[in-house]
């Protein structure tokens, strides 16, 4: 089915997600039913945008819990290039049915492709767990469109042969059945609701009777005091799994920040260098040559000119001496370096202003412009 979508549905699914995360600057999040950890991963991310500190994963199979907590461990590269910001994640094995008073306080709940799988009482204490107990900032809920079996010919929808899209789905709601659901949730515990559409397939992206193959709602948060589920809660989840990725705590001075920056500028002008004058001659890009307007044609012999032009560059750039003066370089260069946006504290304002208080180096429209030479070590 997946190939029957651009971008795939799993990615469509996600990308909706991390919208609806961004949109509401969410930093701690649950996703309910993690399984082997798809979405769990998807949501880290290097990114220097990405606020998301708190992850936690609920799923009842121990089996989809080692996958997911696979899934989530630090690569090598998350040691080598610190994250700006910290980040934990809690695997957890339990019940969505339950709950569990560490999960309390979490800004969003994720329960995605979930609710079709779990037995009518789980589904029944849903809400009351989900939105009366752990009050989340917002809770993403997607489904399979039932409707939107219409378009798979082997699940012969509207006949007495008719199936579901998968064999441990317990239904599928067509969208008046899933809008009185999450209706009646939101109802009950002061939520909004606001509901959306995922998947078309391709050559069907006008067809929107029967709607979209996922379907998804977004209960927000209201102003108003509901019903709510307190009481004492217990710790009834298994905590399989704590991780912490490592990211750059130091509070360094405003001298270190400055140093670090100037060395960084350093070994970029130094890179400059070698890539413009120590590779290869076959592989350095052309140069102009300039030639007196007043050269007689019939006797000039472009190899002086040229084999000359060699000469100096060769005889300027020995080992020993000095990178060329001035140097360009784009601000977006030295901005890729993860340790300098961790020291500008993720803000390139900040950057341009500690450019200002370097000696020979201004940043003019995005531009750093170094008037200084650098030693070149052979």
């Amino acid at each position: 089915m997946e190939s029957w979508f651009c971008p795939p549905l799993w990615r469509q699914r996600r990308s909706f997600i991390v919208d609806i995360l961004d949109r509401f600057q969410i930093k701690s999040v649950i996703d309910y039913g993690c399984g082997e950890g798809n979405i769990l991963s998807f949501l880290i991310t290097p990114s220097d945008n990405n606020q998301i500190t708190k992850i936690a994963g609920v799923d009842i199979s121990k089996e989809e819990l080692e996958k997911a907590t696979e899934a989530c461990l630090p690569w090598p590269s998350d040691y080598s290039q610190k994250r700006l910001h910290p980040l934990m994640i809690d695997i957890y094995q339990g019940s969505i049915g339950e709950p569990d008073k560490r999960l309390k306080g979490y800004e969003a709940i994720i329960c995605s492709e979930v609710i079709e799988h779990v037995y009518q009482d789980v589904l029944d204490s849903f809400f009351q767990v989900a939105l009366g107990f752990y009050r989340p900032k917002i809770l993403i809920v997607t489904t399979p469109n039932y409707e939107y079996n219409v378009h798979f010919p082997n699940l012969h929808y509207g006949t007495d042969k008719a199936s579901l899209r998968h064999l441990d789905h317990k239904f599928e709601w067509t969208r008046e059945q899933f809008k009185a659901w999450c209706t009646e949730g939101a109802e009950r515990y002061g939520y909004d609701i606001e509901f959306h559409g995922i998947g078309l397939l391709k050559g069907k992206e006008k067809e929107l009777k029967n709607g979209y193959c996922t379907q998804a709602c977004v209960f927000i948060k209201g102003t108003r005091e509901e019903e709510k589920e307190e009481g004492v809660v217990e710790e009834r989840y298994k905590l399989i799994k704590h991780i912490e990725f490592p990211y750059f705590d130091e509070i360094p001075t405003s001298s270190q920040i400055l140093k670090e920056i100037s060395d960084y500028i350093e070994a970029l002008c130094k890179a400059d260098h070698y890539y413009y004058y120590k590779r290869p001659k076959r592989n350095r890009p052309r140069c102009s040559i300039e030639i007196d307007k007043t050269v007689d044609w019939n006797t000039f012999d472009i190899k002086t000119v040229v084999r000359h032009d060699e000469e100096k560059r060769e005889q300027y750039h020995e080992p020993g001496l000095y990178t060329h003066c001035p140097v360009e370089l784009p601000l977006e260069q030295l901005w890729s370096i993860a340790r300098v946006r961790y020291l500008c504290q993720g803000i390139v304002d900040n950057l341009k202003s500690r450019l200002s208080e370097l000696k020979d180096i201004r940043e003019e429209n995005n531009t750093i412009i170094i008037n200084k030479s650098f030693k070149i070590d052979d």
